[in-house]
């Protein structure tokens, strides 16, 4: 019986920790989102995706390193990410052409204020709607 008990103990904690790392790290599904919308707005081709993709996750990656690394002084930060960019931007060119590596930023800051815009929809509707209780 208590054979059949581990076995069993040992299958969900295996199971359980497949599911945690399908995340990819905090905001994984987001950089993900966001990979897919930049995708969508340069235009890409299946195979023009399938290079870009790699690059934008480890240049994300990058950019949350890189963050954390330097928070504490924040004119080393900006540049370190304007480095972090250029270098990235040579590599998107490669795979998407000149004009579409400088559109990869554009895209990636529209991408963050519609998420930054629809949080603070969501903040305010959930304000508004506890004040309707009050009432």
């Amino acid at each position: 019986m208590m054979k059949h008990f581990y076995t069993l103990l040992l299958c969900c904690l295996c199971s359980f920790a497949g599911f945690a790392q399908e995340d990819d790290g905090p905001g994984g599904r987001v950089r993900e989102r966001m990979t897919e919308y930049i995708e969508k707005r340069l235009g890409l081709s299946k195979s023009e995706a399938q290079q870009f993709s790699p690059i934008y996750l480890n240049y994300l990656n990058d950019l949350r390193k890189t963050t954390q690394d330097h928070k504490g002084d924040r004119l080393v930060l900006q540049q370190k990410v304007v480095e972090l960019r250029l270098n990235y931007r040579n590599q998107f060119k490669n795979v998407v052409g000149d004009k579409r590596s400088n559109d990869v930023f554009s895209y990636e800051r529209d991408f963050i204020e519609g998420v930054k815009q629809l949080r603070q929809d969501r903040m305010d509707n959930l304000r508004d709607d506890r004040r309707g209780r009050k009432n």
